[in-house]
Formats: C-alpha cells, structure tokens, sequence
C-alpha cells in the first residue's frame, strides 16, 4: 500500500524544484513582507534573506537573514501577491521552516512534539467542543464522515462543508455558517473535526511527513463526499488542504479530486439570495480584525456584513498580518504591537463592535473588550442576528470567569450529564482556553 506521507513529500519536492529554478531572488516578497523589521531585519538584508531561503531550498545552508525571516513568516500572504514571477512564496517559506527544522532538530523530538501537539488538539477540541454543543448539533459537525447541513437536505450534496478541527470549541461561529448556507438554500454535506486533520499540527513542528500522511487521508475523505467543491471555513485549513496538499497532490497525480475554496468567499457570492434572509439589527459601527491571508476572503466578509442592515463598517488604520491570531505567536512582541493598535483604533474610531472574523482570533481576543468602549464579538454572531437565530457565545462566557478551576466548578454537573471526563477537560481547558501559547505554535 501506497504511503500518503511519502507520495505528500515527492509532490512538494517537485513544487519546490520547480519555484527555486523560477525565482529570480528579486527581493520584491522580502519588500512587500510586515515582519523583516519585527524580525530585527534591515531592508538591506533583502538579498541575504532571499538568497539563504533559496540555497535552504536547494539543500544548502541557510544565511542568518533568511533563517530569521523565515522563523518569522505568519503567512500573510503579501510575498505571493507581491511575487513578479508570480510565485507562491508563502508555500516556499513554509517549507524552508521544515528544513530548517529538520537541519536543526532532532528527528525523534519533531515527532514527539507532532504527536503531542495533535493528541493535545484532539483533547481540546472533543472535551471542550463536546461540552459547549448541544449533543444534536454536535451530530451535524461531521467527525470524518460526511453528515447533511440540515435535515431536510437533498442528496447529493452540492458542497462539502469543511468545517476543520479547532471550531467546534466556539459552536455558535460554525452552526451560524450552517444557518447561513441553509438560509441561501445550498445543500451541503459537513464534514470535519481530528478525524480529518489538515495537518497543521504535525506540519508546524517539522512532522511533514505525518503532516502529509494525514492531509492527503483527509483529501480521500473529503473526496469521497462526492461533491466537486468544498468549502473550508478555518484559513489554516485552506492553505494546508487547499494549497499545500491538494497542489502536492496535483504534483504527483496530475489532477485533484475537487476544488476547496473559502466558505466566505462562496457565501458572499450568494449575497443576493441571502439578502432576503436578513432582518434589520441594532445599528453598531463594526471594525474588523482582518487578515490578509486567504485572497478575496476579507471582500467577501464586507460583503455580507455590508448587507446586513443596521451595520456600519469602520476601517481602522492597522495592516493587517497573519493567518490568524495564534499564528502571530511567532513574535510575540510582534503580536502585542498589533494588538495595541487594533484596540487603541477601535476606541478612536468609536465603533462599537470590533469582530474578529476566524474561530482562532476569537477564542485569544474575545476577551479584550474589558474595559473598553466596545464589544468583541465574531462577525458570525452579527450574522446569525440578522438571521433571526443568535447563538450564545458560550466560549467566552466560560473564559470571562478566569481560571481553569472556575470554569470546571461552573460546568462540573453539565460535563457529568454528558459523559466528559473532568481531568480531560481540565487539561484541555489549560491548553486552550487558558494558555499563553497556541498549541500549534512553531518552536523557536
């Protein structure tokens, strides 16, 4: 039998192959990046930084620049847009982190740090998922199989739903895109959860080979949903599934099973039909907390919000960086910059929203509206109010209450009713709600 992992690593290598033979080491990805300069780099290090991560590509040593830009890369994307030769330089960081990982790590550490990472990941996701879920809705997530978006869906489905792993902590965010896709009348088949890992957990800890065994398992999966589009909701998900696996598996194979394209995205070009869906709300002055990793996503967003009557969009001066928020945590000082000026604009701009969009942004920054003049809420939750069908969001109602201890005391009985172990989800609580760092942080 065939190893996915093996046949993952021969695509990549032949991507990798033919991006190093086209870059011309231009610079232009280094000029167009946000974090050089958070990384200590002068833009004169441009060429040092470009060269090292092509000679890193190519089996050779990296230069101390271009180690340092690409432990530092949070893939916002801004080097593949800015690419003349119109290069995903994103992908190319990525696997210059899996080099240099595998230069300077211990090959036995990688993968007890990939296999912990994981298990970590799964705990969370089914003590803290199981317990925030209504058991019903809990049915409709799809755990690696595929499971209709509604109980009156017609088969076949016309999309697979790809919710990922890490939203089902935060309920009211993913069955509000469940509402909304019932709402534009799509038939759609739900699939997610651990069983169908992307591979993010494994990829960031240097593991590219497990990474691959488990995204090319969940393109099968996903493949065998019979529907030729899927959409993802998490943006990790989206770059590991629909840029990195399926463009591997296109390089080994020569065609891929279906499309993945950005739930957004594909709601946004429904807005027509969801128009009708939407009923006035409590006019709030919203700002984002945007992300420019995924093209189009953040327009697809001010799409739907746009036609929400009763919200006005307010743009805050911040440039926006990172796939989510956890994945600033690869400098910190970094992350903390960003977040000042996300809450200092927000009260300048004296909105009364500031909405994350993803699952990951809100569960670190859902709680940073102590003290402010606004509320944090996800984008999801003005929608599922113009929907007609608020969610309560129970995540940051437990988070609010501050301890691990706290938050077992208040859902102890709840747990018990439902079968959850309370030692499990004490862990889980503790690397999740509670951590300082994001379980599938990169190490340094």
């Amino acid at each position: 039998m065939a190893d996915r992992g093996i046949d993952y690593l021969e695509g990549a290598e032949a991507r990798v192959r033919a991006a190093v033979d086209a870059c011309t080491e231009c610079g232009a990805c280094f000029d167009a990046c946000p974090m050089p300069a958070p990384a200590g780099l002068e833009p004169a290090a441009r060429t040092a930084a470009v060269g090292g991560l092509i000679a890193l590509l190519k089996g050779g040593a990296p230069t101390p620049a271009s180690a340092a830009w690409t432990a530092a890369c949070c893939g916002s994307n801004y080097c593949r847009d800015a690419c003349p030769e119109g290069l995903d330089v994103r992908f190319m960081q990525r696997m210059g982190k899996i080099a240099q990982q595998a230069r300077t790590g211990d090959p036995r550490e990688i993968k007890q740090r990939s296999v912990k990472t994981y298990n970590a990941m799964a705990a969370s996701v089914r003590a803290i998922g199981g317990l925030l879920t209504d058991p019903d809705d809990l049915k409709r997530l799809g755990d690696g199989r595929p499971v209709a978006a509604s109980a009156s869906a017609a088969a076949p489905a016309e999309v697979t739903f790809y919710t990922g792993c890490n939203v089902w902590k935060t309920p009211h965010i993913v069955l509000t895109a469940l509402d909304a896709l019932d709402a534009v009348g799509v038939t759609a088949n739900v699939m997610g959860g651990p069983g169908m890992c992307c591979g993010v957990y494994a990829f960031n800890q240097g593991d590219a080979k497990v990474s691959g065994r488990q995204a090319f398992g969940t393109v099968e999966k996903l493949a065998a949903s019979a529907a030729r589009e899927t959409l993802s909701w998490c943006p990790s998900c989206q770059i590991q599934i629909g840029d990195l696996a399926l463009g591997n598996w296109r390089a080994v194979k020569g065609e891929t099973p279906f499309d993945m394209n950005p739930f957004f995205g594909f709601l946004a070009s429904r807005i027509e039909a969801l128009r009708p869906s939407l009923q006035p709300i409590r006019p709030r002055r919203v700002a984002l907390i945007e992300r420019p990793a995924i093209p189009g996503a953040m327009a697809a967003v001010r799409t739907i919000l746009g036609a929400i009557p009763g919200v006005m969009l307010v743009d805050l001066d911040v440039r926006p960086a990172g796939v989510m928020e956890n994945t600033l945590a690869v400098l910190t000082g970094f992350r903390s910059t960003q977040r000042a000026a996300l809450l200092e604009g927000a009260a300048a701009a004296q909105v009364d929203v500031l909405a994350t969009v993803y699952h990951a942004c809100h569960r670190e920054l859902c709680l940073y509206d102590d003290g402010q003049p606004f509320e944090v809420m996800n984008v999801m939750s003005l929608l599922g109010e113009a929907l007609g069908k608020p969610r309560e969001d129970r995540y940051k109602a437990l988070k609010a209450l501050g301890s691990v201890d706290a938050v077992i005391a208040e859902v102890a009985p709840d747990a018990a009713a439902r079968g959850i172990d309370l030692d499990l989800l004490r862990s889980a609580l503790a690397a999740d709600m509670f951590a300082t760092t994001p379980l599938a942080t990169p190490p340094r």
